[in-house]
């Protein structure tokens, strides 16, 4: 039995095992993922050193490592045979030996204290791709710096990501970057040129390495090449197959993917990544419109998985703000210009994966939408008379009754509760209370969820209001606290307005829109009094609701709110 244990992790202690990729009695190959684990720099997978069948598993999701533990214990295939495999340390960093400096040792070796200060001279410098631990043909997914850029030692080049890691080529030296002799989408393996940069180095290197250029470049050829086959009775030193790739393979666990123009942070792992990339699939939109399921909001196959599945069975249909899809021709582009002055403003990202969000809302859904009026002269008096009392710490507004209240409606109407299946056949009905509440921002409109609604109290209720609203307009939201949402709830109270019709937030089924509370006179006890009328409108998704049970939807909010006692039954 052979133990799987921990390589070198770059220095890092006490790393986050982030997903387990194996069963115990899975066979494997050499190099399948065992375990995932995350850093705060990177991602790492852990492979199997050798190919056999895993017996056991050491480790969970969650636990803590450092190098040399124990992960999880395999019976190799051919336990009886020493297994020879190539010591990667052998290799060094290529990307810091200049082709124009010579590499004997007497070149490379510090100057002792008594050495004047080096005179320094401008020099050109090739980039070269480092050991890629074994990879070849490794996909140059972002260039990051320009031509005539300054850069300083370790900027990043260019990233390339393999199927284990996604790494960044680092600038050797600070100075200018002469040319880049590679672009996104190409192929490169260890030794190719990537880019030239133009530096300053020490006149006497300079000097002996004119001379011997191409000695020096046919030297770091040669050492790139040396390979060192060493006997290995157990599974522990062919892991050492991946420290240097382990050790400087920055995974760029938040990585920027491009969406219609917008970008957006996204936990993945380089295997997903590539999954992704085969399937023509943008990550932050899995994330828009699936959501991740993984820990720490990580995008898993399984959401690529869905995602690829939610976008074949949807029409196909464009969803940009200009208009079209469906068969609807798009508006007509006008120059603006020929009438006066004009400027442009970009939209935010929230404003734009919300229009196109909307706009794909308005298009599916078959939109109704039933007005009604509620008097809340007396719960307004109660809110003001404990807000008054000062026994809470907490504020109260009309918001938390009216979640609360829309919470029994929906337990006692469970089709509120549901959305449409994809196949248009059957309802999924929820049976937990999350009730997303529109927040106004600076970038645009946000639906934070106020979760388990059944479970809370008013209190309760207004204290995570004032919590995602804060967090919201602060930009401090995690993505969890947007998803999960079985009905929303869209208010304008404080700022005005009669009537409005709130589009439906698809997959729900039916959105609630609260407008500005007026006093209006009211027929009560042989003579008019006047009232505090709160003005309400529920849109909802013909294909699910119908005319009869909106009304009795409203009608019931409406007995909830015109007397509070009924919220405590």
């Amino acid at each position: 039995m052979d133990e799987i244990k921990v390589p070198d992790l770059g220095g890092f202690e006490g790393v986050e095992v982030i997903e387990i990729s194996v069963s115990a009695g899975d066979s494997v190959e050499v190099d399948d993922a065992i375990i995932v684990v995350e850093t705060d720099k990177a991602t790492m997978e852990i492979p199997a050193p050798a190919a056999g069948k895993i017996t056991a598993l050491k480790v969970a999701e969650g636990d803590k490592v450092s190098e040399g533990d124990v992960v999880a214990l395999m019976e190799l295939a051919d336990a009886g045979t020493p297994k020879v495999v190539e010591a990667a340390d052998v290799k060094e960093e290529l990307i810091e030996t200049p082709s124009n400096v010579s590499t004997e040792p007497e070149a490379l070796s510090t100057p002792a204290a008594s050495t004047p200060a080096p005179s320094l001279a401008a020099v050109e410098q090739q980039v070269l791709v480092p050991d890629l631990g074994g990879f070849s043909d490794v996909e140059v997914i972002e260039v990051s710096a320009e031509v005539g850029q300054q850069l300083e030692e370790e900027d990043t080049l260019l990233v390339l990501e393999t199927d284990k890691a996604t790494m960044e080529i680092p600038a050797p030296i600070s100075g200018e970057l002469f040319s880049i002799k590679v672009s996104e989408g190409d192929k490169v393996s260890e030794g190719d040129l990537i880019a030239v940069m133009k530096g300053s180095a020490d006149v006497s290197q300079v000097q002996s390495g004119s001379a011997s250029t191409s000695a020096g470049q046919n030297a770091v050829e040669r050492n790139s090449e040396e390979k060192v086959k060493v006997q290995s009775p157990s599974a522990d030193s062919s892991i050492d197959k991946t420290k240097a790739q382990l050790s400087s393979a920055v995974s760029v666990a938040v990585n920027t993917e491009a969406t219609n123009g917008a970008s957006d942070k996204v936990y993945a792992g380089p295997a997903v990544r590539k999954l992704a990339r085969e399937f023509g699939v943008s990550l932050a939109e899995v994330t828009n419109t699936i959501g991740a399921s993984g820990p720490r909001n990580r995008v898993l196959q399984e959401d690529i998985q869905n995602y690829v599945k939610h976008r074949l069975n949807a029409a196909p249909q464009q969803t940009s703000g200009a208009g079209g899809g469906m068969g609807i021709e798009p508006i007509p582009e006008v120059d603006f210009s020929r009438f006066g002055n004009v400027r442009q403003e970009p939209l935010s990202r929230i404003q734009k994966i919300s229009s196109q969000h909307l706009h794909r809302c308005w298009l599916n859904v078959p939109h109704v939408t039933q007005f009604d009026e509620i008097d809340i002269t007396d719960l307004e008096d109660f809110r003001k008379s404990v807000n008054k009392e000062g026994t809470y710490d907490t504020k109260l507004t009309l918001l938390p009754f009216l979640v609360k209240a829309v919470q029994k409606v929906l337990a006692e109407m469970p089709r509120f509760n549901a959305s449409l299946a994809p196949d248009g056949e059957t309802l999924i009905v929820k049976e937990y209370y999350n009730i997303g509440v529109a927040v106004d921002t600076d970038q645009g409109l946000m639906v934070p969820v106020v979760k388990n609604v059944d479970t809370k109290s008013v209190l309760n209720i207004a204290a995570d209001c004032m919590q995602y609203a804060l967090q919201a307009r602060d930009g401090k939201l995690k993505p969890d606290a947007l998803q999960g949402s079985c009905f929303s709830i869209s208010s304008l109270g404080g700022i005005g307005g009669t009537q409005f019709t709130p589009i439906v937030n698809a997959p729900e089924v039916a959105i609630l829109g609260v407008s500005k509370a007026s006093i209006k006179p009211i027929w009560q006890d042989d003579g008019w009094q006047p009232r505090l009328i709160l003005p309400v409108a529920l849109s909802y998704d013909h294909r699910v609701i119908d005319g009869v049970l909106a009304a009795k939807f409203t009608t019931r909010l409406k007995q909830l709110l015109e007397d509070s006692r009924h919220l405590l039954l």
